[in-house]
């Protein structure tokens, strides 16, 4: 019979390998797996959904506090995530932050991430004739290439860039300068977005 100091340390050394608690996502994939296991289809394809649904809105999260802070004379809204189930829009996730002048002006800044648009804007970027025809202007943004349009007579424009490849930047505002739009672009910080995995 294993001494009472042998079976202190085993118990120890379990509970230091395996997680103290599982979370909600863990749990999910465990319990496809254990349906999977069983036979029973639907409801691992079920637990799957749960958990990849679970995962987005983690990421939306991680994505929104990338929103920056209001630059001085604006003020800023909270941060909103949004996660689409895999059925919709390839599980489209996205946050969005809108700042506001007292003296006037809105400016909503948008990241979203596995997006359908991702591919055409992709060709846009590529191609300076189908750029210049939308109207936007191609700029460089602390290292990362931007369309910017900006319509003086309408005090209002945006700034669209894909950062890494995954992600849809969009920053637009109204009834401000071109100056104010690009404090904004400016702001914004394009590695560490590209960082987040």
């Amino acid at each position: 019979m294993p001494s009472p100091r042998f079976i202190i340390c085993v118990i120890a050394l379990a509970t230091a390998v395996s997680p103290i608690r599982a979370d909600d996502v863990t749990d999910g994939l465990d319990a496809a797996k254990t349906a999977y296991e069983s036979g029973k289809f639907s409801e691992a394809i079920q637990s799957i959904d749960y958990a990849g649904q679970l995962i987005r809105q983690k990421k939306g999260e991680a994505v929104a506090k990338l929103l920056p802070a209001a630059p001085e004379g604006w003020t800023a809204e909270d941060s909103e995530s949004d996660s689409q189930a895999a059925a919709v829009l390839g599980g489209m996730v996205s946050a969005k932050r809108t700042y506001r002048r007292e003296s006037g002006g809105s400016v909503t800044i948008q990241i979203q991430s596995d997006s359908p648009i991702l591919q055409s804007l992709g060709m846009m970027f590529s191609n300076p004739i189908l750029l210049a025809s939308s109207g936007a202007k191609l700029e460089n943004i602390k290292g990362q290439k931007c369309a910017v349009t900006y319509k003086a007579s309408n005090k209002g424009g945006d700034v669209k860039s894909i950062v890494d490849g995954r992600y849809l930047v969009s920053i637009e505002g109204s009834e401000l300068s071109r100056d104010d739009l690009m404090v904004f672009a400016k702001a914004f910080d394009y590695s560490q977005l590209a960082g987040l995995k």
